[in-house]
């Protein structure tokens, strides 16, 4: 249920957090007008070695964004939001079901009352939405909300005896009549929050349609692959190192909204990610601080990571980074002040030498990692885009 007086007690420290946080930034504004940049990649802010001694510190790290066009203060107020959103919320008042059959009705009339008029119903019939390349239908969209709204966001289920990984599994919620009942309501405003999502960026993703096809120039570019645990949980790892972040950074930042919004769905439509949950294994390859925040404009950069965390109906069990400059450390400690008890407990930082023996208790072994992750200990030649798209068009 949604707590009133926490909510009022996390925003006035959130206050209190931004008031210093603009303080500081406005400091660093003052501090660094002469070295501003004109646009986020313009080689003077690439950053080198010695940038990457500046911004090791918290206050260094904070000041670092007005070179960036940007302030600590409003990095955090966008974070801030994300985060507060990543679960959503129950209410005393939420139509709840009993099993999918019932929710699946229950939200399809939801859809209808409010697709009542001719605007809306063109919003929601989700014609933008890259469904032909997975076979799915709406109704699989539909379904992947509701089984997001029926995860026990309170359970850490860390005795979990069907999964010994790290993070473990997705549990149904079990609410005080006993029943394992679907949060409809809740599926629904998370299924509100993804159509005016996809709204804001529907001249990027309309014309052409988003397809495997047309965003696979910036699969070729940016380095992932995405394949099944031991627990059968999805595991999507982003490999920096092998990414070519000069090609990234000289796209087009549609492109990369495209390919973002393809991936997403490739994840929150994997029947393993709705019923098991998502892993995501991040290996930063000690990225600098500026060639990591200019990869992306700021605001682009955010608007896709509230699309991925706080709008796709995804359930994310463990989030790892490895291989982290200082700054990426510094990060973490800053922000980590406002992730819940339950965030933290998902995040699992890997240091130098840790790879083989945590990535082992994290997806299960090598056959579980892609050959040329990490350490190059994984024994994957193909993961599930290779097998299940690349030959339909290769």
């Amino acid at each position: 249920r949604f707590d009133i007086a926490a909510a009022r007690s996390r925003m006035n420290c959130w206050r209190m957090l931004l008031l210093i946080a603009a303080a500081i930034s406005a400091t660093a504004r003052s501090d660094a007008d002469s070295r501003s940049c004109p646009a986020p990649n313009d080689a003077d802010c690439q950053g080198d070695e010695t940038e990457e001694e500046d911004v090791s510190s918290p206050f260094a790290f904070m000041k670092a964004f007005s070179k960036l066009g940007s302030s600590w203060s409003h990095i955090v107020s966008e974070y801030v939001s994300v985060i507060g959103a990543v679960d959503g919320y129950a209410l005393k008042t939420d139509i709840r079901a009993a099993n999918e059959e019932e929710a699946l009705g229950a939200l399809r009339s939801l859809v209808a009352d409010v697709a009542s008029t001719q605007e809306k119903k063109l919003a929601w019939s989700l014609r933008t939405s890259p469904l032909q390349d997975f076979g799915k239908s709406i109704d699989d969209i539909f379904l992947a909300f509701l089984r997001w709204s029926a995860v026990d966001d309170h359970s850490f289920n860390d005795d979990d005896e069907s999964c010994s990984l790290l993070g473990s599994v997705n549990h149904r919620a079990a609410f005080l009549s006993g029943d394992r009942e679907i949060n409809v309501s809740k599926a629904f405003r998370r299924l509100e929050s993804y159509i005016n999502w996809m709204q804001s960026v529907e001249e990027f993703i309309s014309d052409p349609p988003v397809t495997f096809e047309s965003i696979l120039p910036s699969l070729d570019i940016f380095s992932i692959n995405v394949a099944h645990d031991r627990c059968g949980r999805l595991v999507w790892y982003v490999n920096l190192g092998q990414t070519d972040l000069r090609a990234f950074m000289d796209q087009q930042p549609r492109e990369t909204i495209r390919m973002f919004v393809w991936v997403a769905h490739m994840l929150f439509l994997d029947e393993g990610a709705q019923t098991r949950g998502l892993v995501v294994i991040d290996d930063m390859d000690y990225i600098s601080f500026y060639k990591y925040m200019t990869m992306l404009p700021i605001q682009v950069g955010l608007s896709i990571d509230r699309f991925l965390l706080s709008v796709t109906p995804i359930k994310t069990k463990n989030v790892v980074l490895m291989h982290r400059a200082p700054w990426a450390r510094t990060a973490y400690s800053l922000l980590s002040w406002f992730l819940t008890k339950k965030m933290k407990k998902r995040v699992t930082m890997i240091d130098t030498g840790q790879e083989v023996e945590l990535l082992n208790q994290i997806v299960g072994g090598p056959d579980y990692i892609p050959r040329d992750f990490g350490s190059g200990a994984g024994r994957i030649e193909s993961d599930l885009i290779a097998t299940d798209h690349l030959g339909d068009i290769r």
